[in-house]
């Protein structure tokens, strides 16, 4: 699924999984100074996917990329450089101030696999909504499962088109709860039996298959969207 490997920093050229000295947080300031988060304050050495999502939304933020997730021409800046492809690489870290002795960049190909695994999300997320006839006013809560989730930016989730823009404070994170359930099935009998009466009620949904996903996952690509009036509150950027 495209969804996956880009937040667990596959595909991505610093990328990394959340373990000591990946970088979870980003902020870009409008001179474009970094000031960052590592996982147990060590050293930067590469990106987890929380960073990726921050740095492109900060990138979008800025101007420094267009709503194609594209770096636009232009800007004279030094952290914004050719790459050894060709393609345009923005550096977060200097090799100076790197664990690892090298520049960590966010590359144009970093943006394209995270636009690529936000599309999917989102268009996941439309056509469970069309299925079901729910708007986005109709959402109380968006529950966000997994430990990846603890480390997410709503704002700049929302920002680049990851979640539906609905407000922050209906979005949850609720941690790991395939544990969570396991322990409670475990211990508890009314546990067991609302897990099993669920189990009867979920329905699987192909989505792949859907006729409505390639055009929806199409217009997902963009940042955050290609129609605006499904992100109202991110038009101001």
């Amino acid at each position: 699924c495209a969804s996956g490997p880009a937040f667990e920093g596959g595909h991505i050229k610093h990328g990394m999984k959340a373990v000591t000295g990946a970088i979870e947080r980003i902020s870009i300031k409008s001179n474009y100074e970094i000031e960052y988060a590592t996982v147990d304050d060590a050293a930067p050495i590469g990106l987890c996917g929380s960073a990726i999502i921050d740095a492109v939304a900060e990138l979008y933020r800025l101007g420094i990329i267009n709503d194609r997730g594209r770096f636009k021409a232009g800007i004279n800046n030094p952290r914004l450089r050719k790459a050894s492809d060709g393609d345009l690489e923005f550096v977060l870290v200097w090799a100076k101030d790197s664990g690892a002795s090298i520049d960590i960049t966010v590359t144009q190909k970093d943006i394209n696999e995270l636009q690529l695994a936000k599309a999917a999300i989102f268009a996941a997320c439309s056509i469970l909504m069309k299925r079901k006839n729910v708007r986005l006013e109709d959402i109380d809560s968006l529950l966000i499962a997994g430990a990846f989730g603890a480390y997410i930016n709503p704002e700049n989730a929302k920002l680049i088109g990851l979640l539906p823009d609905i407000p922050t404070e209906r979005i949850k994170f609720v941690g790991n709860t395939a544990l969570s359930g396991a322990k409670m099935t475990l211990i508890s009998t009314e546990a067991r039996k609302t897990a099993e009466m669920l189990s009867r009620r979920i329905r699987y949904i192909e989505l792949a298959s859907d006729p409505e996903f390639s055009s929806e996952f199409a217009d997902a690509m963009f940042i955050p969207h290609k129609n605006p009036d499904r992100f109202p509150n991110q038009r101001k950027f």
